[in-house]
């Protein structure tokens, strides 16, 4: 279950606060014993520099940490990085939160190009490849699983798990293969993972508006929303937003054979 405030408190008492807002939003929609893994989907395209350079990406990665934390046990959120290529970048935890976006820029200079579709397959094969020689935690899901899982390429038949994956995907801009972007939200619909999208800039964003509302999905599996910056969104008013649809979607993924 949850971590402790108490242990919070003690061993990363900065978050304590934003995981105390967590709690009001969350129980305000019934998820307060809601157990799911959490991550975090970073774009690194180059336009991205000034809001790595500014610290308003450590920032926000903080929040989604305290946000981990009420759902799951570990203290830490997997991260995943996308520009040209998509990478796993490991756990963002209670013992290096505090420099970890700048530790992993010194590894993963930005890039051109912005490429959602990679991004979706490395997440999808991370926690739903059946491919040996996985991460541990990949291995830990493939329990949950029972050894149902196929694989994560193309999929049409449902994939039951004990707890989902929320994935907050954050960019800035447009992607530069929107065919397989689609493909991977729709063989993602039969798994059970939830996408949700912020789009950050006054840009527009037809496409994560698009992939929100994509037709032909075994179950809507998404959410989006768009902010002109990071921190012009109080810490209850984000909170607020990422639990919009999420809720709803566990039902639905439990009646549909997602979930047990």
């Amino acid at each position: 279950m949850a971590i402790s405030l108490e242990k919070l408190e003690k061993e990363a008492p900065q978050l304590i606060n934003l995981a105390k807002k967590a709690d009001i939003v969350l129980e305000k929609v019934n998820l307060t014993k809601h157990q799911a893994k959490v991550a975090l989907c970073l774009d690194i395209s180059a336009s991205m520099s000034r809001l790595y350079a500014s610290g308003k990406i450590q920032s926000f990665a903080e929040k989604i940490l305290a946000l981990g934390c009420r759902f799951d046990d570990d203290g830490a959120i997997d991260i995943f990085l996308f520009g040209a290529n998509a990478h796993c970048a490991g756990d963002m935890n209670l013992a290096n939160f505090q420099d970890f976006i700048a530790s992993i820029q010194k590894r993963y200079p930005l890039e051109g190009n912005t490429l959602y579709g990679r991004a979706m397959q490395t997440i999808r094969n991370f926690y739903f490849s059946s491919e040996e020689g996985g991460s541990q935690k990949r291995g830990l899901f493939h329990r949950l699983l029972g050894g149902n899982s196929i694989g994560a390429g193309a999929r049409n038949t449902p994939l039951q798990a004990e707890q989902p994956v929320y994935v907050m995907f954050v960019t800035d801009g447009a992607t530069a293969n929107r065919m397989e972007a689609e493909r991977q939200m729709t063989w993602a619909s039969y798994e059970p993972i939830f996408w949700q999208f912020m789009a950050l800039g006054s840009g527009g964003f037809t496409f994560l508006e698009k992939l929100d509302d994509l037709r032909d999905r075994y179950l809507d599996n998404a959410d989006f929303f768009s902010v002109s910056d990071p921190e012009t969104i109080t810490d209850d008013q984000l909170y607020s937003q990422l639990m919009t649809e999420y809720p709803n979607w566990v039902k639905l993924a439990k009646n549909k054979g997602l979930l047990l």
